[in-house]
């Protein structure tokens, strides 16, 4: 714990609190689902740390009673960005402390009883009570997207629709695994379409988003105003649309507000973590209009554009990271952009709250549950892939030839991820290449089984134990 506690009103010691805050928030947003994310934890203000509790400022009683539900995560991961253990509580804030997003103000008075179901309807974030949009982040446009090979024609598609909405690429279907800049694009693409034309209707959903309130307005019996909400819309941006391709009911509502957007000439776009055609459980309907328009992949970022990313990043937030810090960042954690802003941020709040300069040697300190050991240089494109096989087969004590074959059982899947994870490491193999290694399959499924375990290393102790062994293995 540093001797000058947190306290709001200080400056730089409240600045270094809301970037911890920051530095959370990243992490938070891969553990709890998108709306719950946007809808209660994204609003929550940092207010003051002293004496090992952090108070942190909620705009409703109904948000700070729903908020316990989350308090042990919260505290544990913001624990572990400060570097200390502390105790977390929610006060209510005034009108002129609250985030542009968030709840009605209420008193204290209003924590003795549950709220109704109209009180809940009202306080949620949205322009009304019947469009359950989600709000849009203004850092995520087009200015902050660091645009390279790995997702150019992504980038292109994004602008040309904001530009012309329903004129061109229509629909347009971003796919790319997690915290690559799918989301960011949507944000970008509505609020830029706002900016040129303010009265135009733009929508912001999830899949899971669409289907929550699709089951409410059948429980409440509102599918009629349901209805006319979505088809009042000029712009429909539909994220992480995978979230519904088991939901048979919900896929047979998206369809019929797909289709009447699109007859209407209005603009479409969707966001998945795979291609079209490889939404096996998506009806054949929906997948054949999904590829009607663009379809953009986006893959993980080049060296050069990583370096870019936390560059711009730095430019944004005003810090002055010395460039070999940001090599090294950069070359470490290779595949998750969110990852890598999220290390970035960790960084600067540590070394503001410590006091302690920037340096390799500290990122390596702080930042070790975001990468393992760095690739051996020397070791590059000399491990054979027959020899990852067997040293992942050992490990896992999964035969090679269930890893090669389709079984997808939670041990075989994650051992495949694995061999796809140290093959892009070890090897100077391509996606395509090492997805024709490890059974015929697709490069997108080699980016997304690199993504989920670069994903699980920071939280994963067993996981990481394993790569690392596997990885001592190798280097002998």
């Amino acid at each position: 714990m540093p001797d000058d506690q947190l306290k709001f009103g200080d400056d730089a010691q409240s600045l270094a609190l809301r970037k911890a805050w920051d530095s959370t928030l990243h992490i938070l947003a891969g553990k709890i689902n998108r709306v719950t994310f946007e809808s209660y934890i994204r609003p929550i203000r940092p207010i003051s740390f002293q004496d090992n509790q952090v108070i942190l400022g909620v705009a409703s009683s109904f948000a700070r009673e729903w908020l316990h539900k989350y308090l042990a995560l919260i505290q544990s991961n913001l624990s572990s960005v400060l570097g200390c253990t502390v105790d977390i509580a929610f006060k209510l804030i005034s009108a002129e402390e609250q985030p542009i997003f968030g709840d009605s103000p209420r008193t204290a008075d209003d924590t003795e009883k549950p709220p109704s179901r109209a009180r809940i309807r009202k306080e949620r974030p949205i322009p009304d009570e019947d469009l359950p949009w989600l709000p849009f982040n203004e850092k995520s446009n087009f200015d902050t997207f660091i645009v390279g090979r790995s997702n150019r024609l992504a980038q292109a598609g994004a602008m040309a629709v904001a530009r012309q909405p329903g004129a061109v690429y229509n629909p347009l279907f971003i796919y790319g695994g997690s915290g690559l800049g799918k989301t960011h694009l949507l944000h970008a693409i509505g609020q830029s379409a706002k900016l040129e034309n303010a009265e135009i209707r733009v929508a912001l959903i999830d899949g899971e988003n669409f289907t929550q309130h699709y089951v409410t307005s059948l429980r409440e019996r509102k599918t009629e105003i349901f209805r006319r909400a979505y088809r009042s819309i000029d712009i429909w941006l539909v994220d992480d649309i995978q979230f519904i391709a088991g939901r048979e009911q919900t896929k047979e509502e998206f369809f019929h507000t797909f289709n009447a957007l699109y007859q209407m000439g209005k603009q479409i776009v969707i966001s998945s973590d795979r291609s079209p055609r490889e939404l096996r459980t998506m009806d054949e309907r929906l997948r054949s209009r999904f590829e009607c328009g663009l379809i953009a992949d986006i893959n993980s970022p080049e060296l050069e554009t990583r370096e870019a990313i936390l560059q711009r990043r730095c430019v944004v937030e005003g810090w002055e990271i010395p460039m070999e810090l940001i090599s090294y960042i950069a070359g470490a954690i290779q595949s998750n952009i969110r990852a890598l802003e999220g290390a970035l941020t960790k960084l600067v709040a540590y070394s503001s709250i410590m006091k302690q300069p920037y340096s390799v040697d500290l990122a390596q300190e702080v930042l070790g549950e975001y990468f393992i050991e760095r690739p051996n240089p020397a070791m590059a494109k000399t491990v054979p892939v027959e020899t990852i096989f067997k040293a992942v087969s050992e490990q896992c004590v999964i035969s090679v030839e269930a890893i090669l074959s389709q079984k997808r059982s939670k041990e075989i899947a994650l051992a495949r991820q694995i061999v796809m994870y140290l093959c892009r490491e070890l090897t100077g193999l391509s996606l395509v290449q090492i997805g024709h290694c490890v059974g015929g399959r697709d490069h997108t499924t080699v980016q997304r089984g690199v993504a989920k375990i670069e994903g699980l290393l920071p939280n994963d102790q067993n996981l990481r134990r394993i790569v690392e062994l596997i990885r001592s293995h190798l280097d002998r």
